[in-house]
């Protein structure tokens, strides 16, 4: 009988990442739980998810800021547990410092966990994959501001469109060898890291600007990790995924307005 899968899965201890866990655990994946500080709650994560999927979960803490001791302590997690087929690349930090008050020591922070981290491990899991002959699956998770700016995201779109980018490449080199690798892309999640205290009543949250009307929920961020990890997504590699509810098709509708378009009727101004 052929060994479970294991999926390796940074910042898994709330949030997307949590979210993600719980849907590879429920698809059978023994987890290696990522998480950077409080063992207490990444512990009581693991036990919940052996309890309800009855699957091996092994925390392991790793603190990106420093990606090379880091990824050394994945990898040595991975040597005493064995193969890992997918990974996901889902720890990150928000920042909202406006261009005029930008920190270097803040700048390092932020490109550390947000993409030197996911870069030096993906290619050190990537390695791992190739030299066992693993038809792996990586999963990067970015943000739409990969590709749309907001107002104080100088370094957290930057550092997410770095890892965007990375993510064709990696895919570009690893192709030949089976290897995928793919992004997700959430638009407005409800988390902690965005405010949310109760992730679970993210329906009956008001987002107005948002064409579905709602934040995206944890869960559904996470089907979609699922999916790339799958088989069903077989034949998919180097794409970046969005997930916000439609927020990415607005830009220009307040500018509509202004200039005389409601409502889809005609402009019908004399020219």
């Amino acid at each position: 009988m052929a060994e479970p899968a294991t999926a390796l899965i940074t910042g898994a201890s709330s949030g997307i990442g949590r979210a993600a866990a719980a849907a590879l655990a429920e698809r059978g994946y023994r987890l290696l739980l990522g998480y950077s500080s409080g063992s207490d709650r990444i512990a009581r994560v693991a036990a919940d998810l052996t309890t309800r999927f009855g699957v091996r979960c092994v925390p392991v803490r790793a603190d990106l800021r420093d990606h090379s001791t880091a990824t050394g302590a994945i990898m040595a997690a991975i040597d005493a547990t064995g193969p890992v087929s997918c990974l996901v690349n889902n720890a990150g930090v928000n920042d909202r410092t406006p261009a005029t008050a930008l920190d270097a020591d803040r700048a390092h922070e932020v490109f550390a966990v947000n993409a030197f981290a996911p870069i030096a491990l993906a290619s050190a899991v990537g390695r791992h994959m190739i030299g066992a002959g693993i038809p792996g699956s990586i999963i990067n998770v970015t943000s739409i501001h990969e590709t749309v700016p907001i107002t104080g995201g100088a370094l957290y779109c930057a550092s997410k469109a770095a890892l965007g980018m990375a993510t064709k490449v990696l895919a570009l080199e690893f192709a030949t060898h089976g290897v995928r690798v793919n992004a997700v892309a959430p638009g407005e999640t409800a988390t902690a890291m965005n405010g949310v205290a109760d992730e679970q009543r993210y329906r009956e949250i008001a987002r107005p600007a948002i064409p579905l009307g709602r934040p995206g929920g944890t869960a559904e961020i996470a089907s979609l990790i699922a999916y790339l990890a799958g088989p069903d997504s077989s034949y998919i590699t180097g794409a970046s995924i969005t997930a916000d509810g439609g927020l990415i098709l607005t830009a220009a509708e307040a500018n509509a307005r202004h200039a005389g378009h409601s409502g889809g009727e005609p402009n019908r101004r004399a020219i």
